[in-house]
C-alpha cells in the first residue's frame, strides 16, 4: 500500500483509512466522485461529490493507504 504523496487520484483508486474505503469513481477538473464504505463488511455505501484537493487533504490528514491503483479504462 502507497501513501497519498506517491500518487495521484485516479479512477478506480480503492483508498483506506482507519474509518472507512473510498472509491473514486470518477473525476473532471475540479470535482471528484467517490464512494465511501465506512462499516467494514456491510453494504452501506455513500455517494459523494467534492473538490479534488479537498479529498487529497482528507485522505493525507487521515493517512490513507492505497489498496488498489487506477483502472486502465
Amino acid at each position: 500500500m502507497k501513501p497519498l504523496g506517491r500518487s495521484r487520484l485516479a479512477k478506480g483508486q480503492v483508498w483506506k483509512t482507519r474509518f472507512a474505503r473510498i472509491e473514486v469513481v470518477g473525476l473532471g477538473d475540479t470535482l471528484i466522485h467517490y464512494r465511501v464504505t465506512r462499516q467494514f463488511g456491510r453494504r452501506q455505501v455513500s455517494a459523494q461529490l467534492s473538490g479534488i484537493e479537498a479529498m487529497e487533504n482528507y485522505l493525507k490528514t487521515n493517512e490513507a493507504r492505497l489498496v488498489k491503483g487506477a483502472s486502465k479504462n
